[in-house]
């Protein structure tokens, strides 16, 4: 994907309301990238590559006592995107 195509589909999407993200920034989450079409590792290294992070969710864990070989559960990913380079320069 080109990096216009790219920030075209990043500011498509739905921000999810993180209360924790960084001011100037929203906060994508990555399935809705691959819900879209999307490769997420083009899309992950378009943001970093643009000053934005990716990151995951805290995973929501179950214990019980006794047991050790469950494995522990991920969070979800989600790219943390600054407001500034969603903005298209045929928008102007």
């Amino acid at each position: 994907m080109s990096d216009d195509e790219i920030r075209k589909l990043l500011s498509d999407l739905p921000t999810a309301p993180f209360i924790w993200s960084p001011p100037g920034t929203v906060i994508i989450m990555e399935e809705k990238v691959v819900e879209a079409g999307a490769d997420p590792q083009a899309v992950g290294v378009w943001v970093e590559g643009h000053g934005g992070d990716l990151d995951r969710t805290l995973p929501v864990v179950a214990t019980r006592r006794g047991v050790t070989a469950i494995p522990k559960p991920k969070g979800k990913r989600y790219y943390v995107v600054p407001e500034k380079e969603l903005i298209r320069s045929d928008a102007a």
